[in-house]
């Protein structure tokens, strides 16, 4: 039977284009207008999920509906979807119920992916239209929830061919899921182009991105085809796009909006089709907060969102990587290490991995330069490594400071914290009452610990 997914809303223009989408992966969409309506209309098949648009609702009714709704279908996921925001709506949502919410405008992405976790069965259909992700996905180590959904989602944007918006830390695999979204996509016999925005001078961007005529400058002996050119019926991916200046960002939005190039020298536009993904270690939104970024190429390209893992937030994976690794590495080096030994294991789990999966792979490459023999001990690990262990063994690492650390830095927007944390609002909302967090404002701003 297909999960059915309840929207309860009076604002059919909200959450309506979303259905197909749903329907895409195997699930089935009602809206109705009231809760009485969708009760009375679903009596007897209860939903997965309960998608609640408080709309005009005064706080002190929509969570009267709300708890309603959850005595009713007892079972079901509920999302509520809300314009107003505070501390004490989303405390009363949690005791009502919730299991997320969220505040229009949102990333239709961020609310399919969410509707995936509380629905993984769904997602069958998904991974038949994908054909051959999973063979691909191999790649994208890891079995954790955090990486199952993640190679779920990545499925998803493959086929939609939309644009697609990266985000995470450095080495935390951009440029791998890049490749995984256009190999798995209709676009997989084309070529993939890639552009290092960061190492891309105001000087350059024209030759390098549209090409150009022979004897458009001197020394260009030879008409040549730019990198967009190069990727006519492919795929384009942008890196690290938040480093892009702002002459580049205005000459990649015309060739968005237009869907077409000029060589330098040539009068003649040349008609181009290609998808675009970009990729990006720093947050978008601050970028364009501080006027760094476009707001309307930031629009265009924020349209399916990926957001990429730190490997803290699925450490459970990493002894899965290390085995890769060190497989790696033994065909590289013509080795025959077997691993690790446990209290080495034991560190590397305890470790914060700021460099994530890349800084996981350059210790055990370091370790090899020692010559390892067996399996790797503490003694042939990396001495800037090792050191990085002794002062880690310093900071306080339980869950609670690490909450309080996110909040701090992010002047208690806890929008920002559970980004940066990797949680949604209402798991951040959990744990702050679950560990009694408190925030104190004081002229010498104290924060209660």
């Amino acid at each position: 039977m297909k999960p059915m997914i309840v929207v309860v809303s009076r604002n059919g223009t909200l959450l309506d284009p979303l259905a197909s989408q749903v329907a895409a992966y195997g699930g089935e969409w009602a809206r109705f207008e009231s809760a009485a309506e969708a009760m009375n209309a679903i009596d007897g098949c209860i939903p997965a999920l309960v998608i609640f648009d408080a709309d005009n609702d005064a706080r002190t009714r929509a969570m009267a509906r709300l708890k309603r709704i959850k005595t009713r279908c007892s079972s079901a996921a509920i999302f509520l979807i809300t314009q107003r925001h505070s501390e004490s709506l989303a405390v009363g949502a949690l005791k009502a119920g919730v299991a997320d919410y969220f505040r229009p405008p949102f990333c239709a992405e961020d609310l399919l992916a969410a509707i995936e976790r509380k629905l993984p069965r769904a997602s069958g259909s998904v991974d038949k239209r994908a054909g051959h992700l999973a063979k691909t996905a191999s790649r994208l180590i890891g079995c954790s929830p955090i990486m199952e959904d993640l190679k779920g989602l990545l499925g998803r944007v493959a086929i939609a061919d939309s644009t697609v918006l990266i985000t995470g830390e450095t080495g935390t695999g951009k440029e791998l899921a890049a490749r995984l979204i256009h190999e798995n996509s209709a676009r997989a016999k084309r070529p993939l182009v890639s552009v290092n925005c960061a190492a891309l001078p105001d000087s350059l961007v024209e030759s390098e991105l549209f090409g150009y005529e022979r004897g458009a400058f001197t020394g260009a002996a030879a008409t040549t085809r730019g990198r967009l050119e190069q990727a006519n019926g492919g795929t384009v991916f942008l890196d690290e796009v938040g480093d892009m200046t702002p002459f580049a960002q205005a000459k990649i939005l015309r060739v968005i909006e237009d869907k077409q190039i000029a060589r330098l020298g040539g009068a003649a536009p040349i008609p181009i089709d290609f998808r675009l993904i970009a990729a990006t270690n720093r947050e978008p939104e601050a970028l364009m907060a501080d006027g760094n970024f476009r707001d309307d190429l930031y629009y265009r390209l924020n349209v399916a969102r990926v957001h990429m893992p730190s490997l803290r937030d699925h450490r459970e994976d990493i002894e899965q990587l290390v085995v890769h690794g060190i497989r790696r590495l033994n065909r590289k080096f013509n080795r025959n290490v077997k691993g690790l030994q446990k209290d080495v294991i034991k560190l590397l789990l305890r470790y914060d991995w700021r460099g994530n999966v890349r800084e996981l792979m350059n210790v055990l490459e370091g370790a090899y330069i020692n010559m390892p023999s067996g399996r790797i001990d503490y003694a042939d690990l990396p001495s800037h490594f090792k050191q990085k262990l002794a002062e880690s063994q310093h900071l306080p690492s339980n869950e609670r400071r690490r909450i309080l650390s996110a909040l701090v830095e992010t002047n208690w927007n806890k929008s920002t914290a559970a980004r940066k944390l990797n949680w949604s609002r209402m798991t951040l909302y959990r744990k702050i009452e679950k560990y009694n967090i408190v925030e104190k404002r004081s002229p010498a701003r104290n924060v209660d610990m």
